[in-house]
C-alpha cells in the first residue's frame, strides 16, 4: 500500500468525522480526501506527470495538508519549502530539483518573481493562498475544475513520494529522497510508539508541518483522529485551545516546552484532556522535562530521527519519564530512548565495527524509513549508506538496557528552536562581510532555544564592525534563525597546529558545565 491507499481507506472508514481545523475551517474526512484528489486531479490536468516535482511554500494552514497529499496522491514528488528561509535557498532548492510546480501563498509572489528566470524548468505557478497575479493559477478555481475521483495513476510503494532539502556541511542543502513506503514505515512506528490514536483524538500542530511535526498527520487520519493546525505557536493559545478543543495531543520542540512552562497561564485551564505531548528534533535539557513532568504529568513520548530517516528512530516512552526511582532510571530523561519497532540502531566506529555498550560512536540506522539517496549527489549518498548502515553523524552510547544517549555532533551541527543550522552555511556568509577576515560559527547553550548560534571573528586590519552590524547583514542573506544571535570579536582566530581554526577552544567553554555537548 502507498499513501493515497490509506487516504482513500479512511475517508470509507471515517467519512463524517471532523479530520481538520485550521481557524474557522473544519473539514471532515471525506471533504479533505476529495479536496486532496482534487489537487491530485488538477495538477495532473494542468500537463504534471508521475515523479515530476512540485514545491509548496506555505504557512502552516489547511491547504498545505492538501496541497502535500494531493502531490503525494498524484504520484508527483514533494519538494517542501521552508517558509523561513530565505529567497536565495528557495531559489537553489527550485533549481536543484527540477521543480516544474511551485504552489506557494500569496505572501511569497514578489520575492519569488525571479523563480521562473532561475528555474528554466519551473512551468506552472499556482496562487494557494492571496490572490493570483498575472499568470498564475487560482487554487481553488482549480479545485473548484477538477474531478474528487481518486486519480487513475498507479503508484508503488518504492516510488519517491518527497524530495526534503536538509542543508549540509558543506554548506549547499542536499535533497534527501524518500518513498512512499518510508513514509508508511514511520506512521506505523508513530502509532506503534507508547500511544494510540483513537477515532477523535486531537492532536495540535504549531510547528512548521514541513518538518517534524507534519509527521503527525496521517496516523491521525487514518485512525479516525482529528488534526489542528495552527499558523504559529503561542504558548497562550495553545493552553486555551486545549481547553477548548478537548486537544489529546501536541508534537513540541524543547523550545514550546520551555515557553509553555514558563507562561504565566499554565495553571489556568483545565487540561485534563491532555494524553500526550511528544517531543522531538533537538535535545532537551533535563531539567526542564523535569520542571514539565511536574507540570502535566506522565504525558511525554520523545522521539529521535533525522531527514534522512524520519522519526521516530527510537522513542522514549511515558514510562521512561520518572522523575524517582533509582539513578539509573532517572538518567533515562538525557537519553532518546530505545529503538523503535520498525527501525535497528546501532553504535559504530569508523572503520564499521559495532561497539559495545557504554563505547562512544556514531548512532547509526537500518529502517525502511531511511532515504533512498541524496538527490543527485553520489560521494554524499556512498557516505552516508556505508557498511549498510545510514550514519547520522550524531556521536553517542548504548547503556546494557538498550537506552541510547547522545554526546556530541560529529559535524558541528547547531539546532536552534528545533531547527538545524550549519556552522558553514554561516561562516560562508559572514565571509563576504568587507571587514570579516577570519570568522566560526558555534552553538552554546541557550534557555529557550536549546542553543543559539555563536560567531567569533577577527577583523581585517584597519576596518571596523559591531555585533548589530554583522548581524544585520547576516539577516539579509539566511534565514532569521540561522543568523548568530551574539557576536564576539577577538584579534586572532586560534588555531591548531596543522593551521585549522580551533573550534572546539571556543566552543568547550561554554559546556563545561553541560555534561555533554548538546542541550
Amino acid at each position: 500500500m502507498h499513501i493515497r491507499d490509506y487516504l482513500a481507506r479512511a475517508a470509507y472508514l471515517y467519512p463524517h468525522n471532523e479530520v481538520l481545523v485550521c481557524g474557522e475551517t473544519r473539514l471532515t474526512t471525506a471533504q479533505l480526501v476529495a479536496r486532496v484528489f482534487r489537487v491530485a486531479n488538477a495538477l495532473l490536468g494542468l500537463g504534471l506527470e508521475k515523479g515530476d516535482r512540485v514545491a509548496v511554500l506555505l504557512h502552516n494552514c489547511h491547504q498545505s495538508v492538501e496541497c502535500f497529499y494531493g502531490i503525494h496522491s498524484a504520484g508527483c514528488v514533494l519538494v517542501p519549502l521552508n517558509a523561513r528561509n530565505s529567497v536565495q535557498e528557495h531559489l537553489y532548492i527550485l533549481e536543484n530539483s527540477g521543480a516544474r510546480a511551485l504552489l506557494m501563498g500569496a505572501e511569497f509572489i514578489e520575492e519569488m518573481a525571479a523563480a521562473e528566470a532561475r528555474t528554466p524548468g519551473l512551468e506552472i505557478l499556482v496562487c494557494v493562498t492571496g490572490q493570483a497575479t498575472k499568470g498564475m493559477h487560482q487554487y481553488e478555481q482549480l479545485l473548484t475544475d477538477a474531478s474528487a475521483a481518486e486519480p487513475r495513476v498507479a503508484i508503488d510503494d518504492q516510488d519517491i513520494s518527497s524530495l526534503r532539502y536538509t542543508s549540509g556541511t558543506t554548506g549547499r542543502p542536499k535533497g534527501v529522497v524518500q518513498h512512499h513506503l518510508g513514509t508508511i514505515t514511520g506512521m506505523y512506528n508513530i502509532l506503534t510508539s507508547g500511544f494510540t490514536v483513537r477515532p477523535g483524538d486531537t492532536v495540535a500542530l504549531s510547528g512548521p508541518v514541513t518538518h517534524a511535526s507534519g509527521a503527525m498527520v496521517l496516523p491521525h487520519i487514518v485512525s479516525g483522529g482529528r488534526i489542528i493546525v495552527l499558523s504559529r505557536f503561542d504558548p497562550g493559545e495553545i493552553l486555551a485551545l486545549i481547553e477548548k478543543e478537548r486537544v489529546t495531543t501536541l508534537y513540541l520542540v524543547p523550545t514550546m516546552i520551555v515557553m509553555l512552562i514558563n507562561h504565566a497561564g499554565v495553571g489556568k485551564y483545565d487540561m485534563s484532556s491532555l494524553q500526550t505531548i511528544r517531543y522531538g528534533a533537538s535535545p532537551i535539557s533535563p531539567d526542564v522535562l523535569q520542571r514539565a513532568i511536574a507540570i502535566f504529568g506522565n504525558v511525554f513520548i520523545q522521539g529521535y530521527g533525522l531527514t534522512e530517516a524520519s522519526m521516530p528512530i527510537t522513542i522514549l516512552n511515558k514510562e521512561d519519564h520518572i522523575l524517582d526511582g533509582s539513578e539509573a532510571k532517572r538518567k533515562r530523561l538525557s537519553s532518546i530512548g530505545r529503538e523503535s519497532m520498525a527501525a535497528r540502531v546501532a553504535i559504530m566506529d569508523e572503520e564499521g565495527n559495532c561497539l559495545p555498550p557504554g563505547e562512544v560512536g556514531e548512532i547509526v540506522v537500518r529502517t525502511k524509513q531511511v532515504m533512498q539517496s541524496y538527490w543527485k549527489n553520489e560521494e554524499a549518498t556512498a557516505t552516508a549508506l556505508r557498511h549498510g548502515w545510514l550514519h547520522t553523524r550524531d556521536m553517542g552510547y548504548r547503556d546494557e538496557e538498550g537506552y541510547l544517549f547522545l554526546v556530541d555532533r560529529k559535524e558541528d551541527m547547531i539546532i536552534s528552536g528545533g531547527f538545524n543550522v550549519y556552522p558553514k552555511e554561516v561562516e560562508d556568509v559572514l565571509y563576504q562581510h568587507p571587514a570579516v577576515l577570519e570568522a566560526v560559527v558555534f552553538g552554546i547553550p541557550d534557555e529557550v532555544w536549546g542553543e543559539s548560534v555563536k560567531a567569533v571573528i577577527s577583523l581585517k586590519s584597519g576596518m571596523a564592525a559591531d555585533a548589530e552590524e554583522i548581524i544585520a547583514f547576516c539577516k539579509q542573506h539566511l534565514a532569521g534563525y540561522k543568523k548568530p544571535k551574539s557576536v564576539a570579536f577577538v584579534q586572532e582566530i586560534p588555531k591548531t597546529a596543522v593551521g585549522k581554526i580551533a573550534r572546539r577552544v571556543l566552543r568547550d567553554p561554554y559546556w563545561k558545565d553541560k555534561g555533554r555537548n548538546v542541550n
